[in-house]
């Protein structure tokens, strides 16, 4: 499924009774879709066979009336929650017979007991609310925070009691936690105090948690105010998009509501009626909103979980737009029922994106047929579209809507695919390392596109779409982490020159990120490097020091090697234009790709690597001008296994004859000291009669002086 941005629908369109009493997520049966504008002439077998080229389909079926005829919508199940949400997106995307359908979780049937449900939130608001601790509510909270990180940022403001982020069925962390704290000074503390604070990079919003009794009694008094209220337009509501709509933006999923309400069943009843407090208290950011909503159900459900029809999410528009302007714009694909730009709720500033919603299927299905789409693994939109898709010289992006529900489980799934694909992913999915295969891409809107030429970029993308082919159809295949494949090289380097212009480049990397001129790596890139290289020492069998030493001076540059013609007599001929760079860990084979790609090799980096009478022959005015491209290699795992086998396996012989060797030398050291003493105990011998008296007569006069 593509990675594009999905985004709920604004104000809905549903009935005053629906409105009232509200979709709870039990209202929805996440395993059907509920399809309309289905052409007459479909029958329930198209309509499958339609559905299953995205997932498989469990059931699908047409209405009818009694005389057989279609009645133009039908429902479609699937197998699991996630296919139905896929299902739902991609169904928008096509047409069904020439016709754009119209696609929608499926409410569940009215059942009987549905009264006796709804009586209960009514005896829950009569029970006495006991005095509890002051507690705080977090809002805008990043998924990536959790129980014990939140408890530990507010201890310094006082003791904690308890503090936890509520989380969905599925896992799905809602966006919000709340704190307690022991004493109301510190709870009062922490909210002066914490205006601005950010957590993992992200602004969140600290207030005072109110009880539920105390919110409804401030409703009650309001009440008086609601009739004057109702008669607002209702774009004024939908100025609050972040009550009824939700964006599943690619650069920061987590930016789906953070205030967006459920209820699970399997919580304790503590959490539930927190819950709907936080539901009550947060998740109606516009008071005319809750005052309205109040007056006809003070304890109504979660909100609904709403869909606005014919709606569109738009990207990348000018921060300055405004209303009328976009409403104009989009008015030539035909009538506009409201267009909003998306306010940051926290910052106040737009965000870049907005919500347009068209009175007809016309203009709606116009409006999505032509609009330009972007790539599974870019963002990047292709410069050749239409004028109605450009505004203020910026080409939109634009999307169909999804309700709430749908698009946290996009935006859930959009980020673990992201992670993957950028290489944080820590669950170890990817053990083939393909997120390697964007490293060293160059896109058309980049500032490096500009100095390359139009054939240089034709490569790229070919090589691009080559490499991605053989992944797929190749499981053996993986890419490596240290070692580049590079083309584009100089007819007239050699070897040794592309080993020093791979020193070079990691030595420029480092030098420009310590003037600032160029980004570093970053923590993710550095982990994994330090991953990699205990990994590979563990692998391999402890070196004595000196050996140690010797690898350490072998350089950043383990290997470089320039693949060359073969003659017919098995002579070498002249350099192929590629070749490759193994470098001694990850992290500096990523400075070396960075730096060396689009590189334009200089003369001065040619010769280095050639002797005088190899400088005398190169002719450097017809050397190749083309600037590099450079990629992490596709390696075979079974051709590395078998060549790290055979590594061993020579290991181990060397191993052995330096052992045989050591063995022979030692046993040549004890024949020539043996030898040594032999000849010393028969120089002894050689000595006369007369002389050895002579020593033992000296001897004794010693011994008599003493």
């Amino acid at each position: 499924m593509s990675d594009q941005s999905v985004a709920s629908k604004g104000p809905s369109a549903e009935t005053d009774s629906s409105k009232s009493a509200g979709l709870s997520s039990d209202n929805l049966d996440r395993r059907t879709l509920f399809v309309r504008s289905i052409p007459l002439d479909a029958t329930s077998e198209d309509l499958s066979e339609f559905f299953s080229q995205f997932l498989p389909v469990k059931h699908a079926v047409i209405v009818r009336d009694s005389e057989q005829k279609s009645r133009g919508f039908g429902f479609v199940s699937f197998t699991l929650d996630d296919d139905a949400v896929t299902a739902l997106v991609e169904a928008k995307k096509q047409k069904f017979k020439g016709r754009l359908l119209r696609v929608d979780v499926a409410k569940r049937r009215d059942r009987k007991d549905g009264g006796e449900r709804s009586e209960k939130p009514n005896k829950r608001v009569s029970e006495p609310v006991e005095k509890r601790k002051p507690r705080l509510i977090v809002r805008n909270l990043p998924w990536t925070c959790d129980d014990a990180q939140l408890k530990k940022i507010f201890l310094r403001f006082g003791a904690v009691h308890q503090a936890y982020i509520p989380t969905k069925r599925g896992g799905l962390k809602f966006g919000y936690g709340f704190v307690v704290m022991n004493k109301q000074v510190a709870a009062q503390r922490a909210v002066k105090e914490c205006v601005g604070l950010k957590i993992d990079a992200r602004e969140v919003a600290v207030d005072m948690a109110v009880e539920k009794s105390k919110w409804e009694e401030a409703q009650k008094e309001n009440a008086t105010q609601t009739e004057v209220k109702k008669g607002i337009k209702e774009e004024d509501s939908l100025d609050q998009d972040d009550d009824d709509e939700v964006e599943v933006k690619e650069e920061d999923d987590s930016e789906v509501d953070s205030e967006s309400d459920g209820d699970d069943s399997d919580y304790s009843d503590e959490v539930k009626k927190e819950d709907d407090e936080l539901n009550e208290l947060n998740g109606h950011s516009d008071a005319e909103e809750d005052e309205e909503e109040s007056e006809e159900n003070h304890t109504s459900a979660p909100k609904s979980n709403k869909q606005e029809a014919f709606s569109v999410f738009v990207r990348n528009i000018p921060y300055d737009a405004d209303k009328g302007a976009l409403q104009e714009h989009f008015s030539k694909f035909g009538p506009v029922k409201y267009a909003l730009p998306v306010i940051d709720k926290v910052t106040g500033v737009a965000r870049g994106s907005a919500f347009v919603a068209f009175n007809t299927h016309e203009a709606y299905n116009k409006c999505l047929s032509e609009a330009p789409t972007v790539s599974a693994t870019s963002m990047l939109i292709s410069d050749d579209v239409a004028p109605e898709y450009v505004y203020q010289g910026r080409i939109l992006s634009i999307v169909s809507t999804v309700d709430r529900n749908s698009a946290a489980k996009l935006a859930e799934r959009n980020y673990t695919k992201r992670k993957e694909t950028l290489g944080l992913d820590t669950s170890g999915k990817d053990r083939r390392n393909l997120y390697l295969l964007n490293e060293g891409c160059i896109t058309q809107n980049s500032k490096l596109a500009q100095f390359i030429s139009a054939a240089d970029m034709e490569a790229r993308e070919k090589s691009y779409k080559m490499r991605v082919q053989q992944m797929n159809k190749n499981p053996s295949l993986h890419m490596s982490l240290t070692r580049l494949a590079i083309r584009n090289i100089p007819r007239a380097m050699t070897s040794k020159a592309l080993k020093a212009l791979g020193r070079k480049a990691v030595v420029q990397f480092a030098a420009e990120v310590k003037n600032s001129t160029r980004q570093p790596l970053s923590k993710e890139e550095i982990s994994r490097s330090i991953k990699l290289k205990s990994e590979t020492e563990g692998n391999e069998p402890v070196e004595d020091e000196e050996k140690s030493k010797k690898n350490k001076k072998m350089g950043v540059v383990r290997q470089a090697k320039i693949i060359t013609e073969v003659k017919g007599s098995g002579e070498l001929g002249r350099s192929r234009g590629y070749g490759f760079l193994e470098f001694r860990d990850h992290k500096c084979a990523l400075m070396g790709l960075r730096w060396l790609n689009a590189h334009q090799v200089t003369d001065e980096e040619i010769l280095d690597g050639l002797t005088e009478e190899g400088k005398k022959l190169i002719d450097l005015e017809s050397k190749n001008k083309r600037r590099l491209i450079v990629e992490f290699a596709i390696e075979n795992a079974k051709v590395v296994k078998r060549r790290r086998e055979q590594k061993m396996i020579a290991r181990q012989c060397k191993r052995s004859r330096d052992e045989d060797e050591e063995e022979a030398n030692d046993k040549e050291d004890d024949r020539k000291s043996k030898k040594q003493k032999k000849d010393k105990f028969n120089a002894k011998k050689d000595i006369s009669d007369s002389i050895k008296h002579l020593i033992a007569r000296k001897k004794k006069n010693r011994k008599a002086k003493n």
